[in-house]
């Protein structure tokens, strides 16, 4: 074999080390394959999981995450789970980032980092090296990364003024938490709409009807279950969310109206109908038995993406207006009432 070949074959090669649980085996599997990573090393959040995982991945086991962001030499960190890893605002955590980040490591994580509002207080957002910072850790499954978006860009921007946004996320918890389901679903509002006036939201546990009842925290790691919120505008605008992460099968749908008329874009495209109903526009992409589901599509499209260094990165996510509405939303399922945005934003923001 030729020898130039075979290092430029080497250099091309894509290396991941993956954390999951023990239920994401599948779903770093199909990912892995759909964008052609190898898988290195696997770790796992949940005690003593971790050989048992890699066997399943045929890789290697890795113990310790900081470590992993340490010395890894893979192309991609994929943290399907993360653990308490960035859940709050820490230094160790924001040095093991810099340390791979500095060798060209990728981060992509299914789970919001850091994963509140709170969070941001002790790490101010101008820094370079927050770890939520948008090129420190990508976050994947996010709706306004996703092909789908993408292609519908100029139907968008011809559709022009929104008065009402509607969103309807879905999936099962190997593919996503509520929480980062809620953090994909006010990313979106808050490019159309910016940070609304209040929330007000409604939180349904996985457990109800059973003999244990959770309440939410003040964090979005871990928030599992089903959530709806309404969101009310200075502007008399408005939107809704429904999201869960107990639902079955992945299915997302963000709906607009305006004086154009309607756009709803789906998991395999985008309809625009007039005010009148008429037709204006539509891209769908039928599915055969071969086409991949939706949720390997989006995740595996968000992975080649991050790691083509000719592909620009996205948008950056208004990370504190995000986590901000986000919190209030939890604060909104515990009082029963709508709550302010602006309120966390303050709290946040006071040195």
């Amino acid at each position: 074999m030729n020898p130039v070949s075979t290092s430029r074959k080497e250099a091309s090669k894509k290396t991941a080390v993956v954390w999951l649980r023990p239920d994401q085996v599948s779903l770093a599997h199909d990912v892995a394959r759909a964008a052609d990573l190898e898988i290195e090393a696997v770790g796992s959040p949940t005690r003593g999981a971790s050989t048992a995982l890699a066997k399943q991945l045929k890789s290697e086991p890795a113990d310790d995450l900081r470590s992993v962001f340490a010395e890894t030499k893979a192309s991609l960190v994929l943290l399907l789970d993360p653990g308490d890893f960035g859940k709050e605002s820490e230094p160790a955590d924001d040095r093991a980032l810099a340390a791979a980040r500095s060798r060209g490591v990728r981060i992509a994580s299914l789970e919001p980092i850091p994963a509140g509002a709170l969070a941001l207080q002790s790490n101010p957002l101008e820094s370079e090296e927050h770890s939520g910072a948008p090129e420190a850790i990508r976050l994947l499954g996010m709706l306004r990364h996703s092909k789908r978006y993408r292609d519908a860009g100029e139907v968008i921007e011809q559709f022009g003024h929104v008065r009402t946004l509607s969103l309807e996320f879905y999936n099962s918890p190997e593919f996503g938490s509520l929480g980062a389901q809620l953090v994909s679903a006010l990313d979106t509002v808050l490019v159309h709409l910016g940070v609304p006036e209040t929330i007000d939201a409604s939180f349904v546990s996985p457990s109800q009807g059973q003999s244990v009842y959770s309440v939410p925290g003040e964090s979005l790691r871990g928030f599992s279950g089903d959530l709806t919120a309404v969101l009310r505008f200075p502007d008399a605008r408005a939107a809704t969310i429904i999201a869960s992460d107990h639902a079955g099968r992945w299915n997302r749908v963000l709906t607009l109206l305006g004086p154009a008329g309607r756009l709803r874009i789906y998991d395999d495209g985008f309809e625009f109908l007039g005010p009148s109903g008429e037709k204006l526009d539509e891209a769908r992409h039928r599915r055969t038995v071969k086409s991949a589901p939706h949720w390997v599509e989006v995740l595996s499209d968000g992975i080649d993406r991050l790691l083509d260094p000719h592909i620009p990165s996205p948008a950056p996510m208004d990370l504190l207006g995000v986590l901000s509405t986000a919190q209030a939303a939890l604060l909104s399922t515990r009082t029963g009432q709508p709550e302010s945005p602006d309120t966390i934003r303050r709290m946040v923001s006071r040195e």
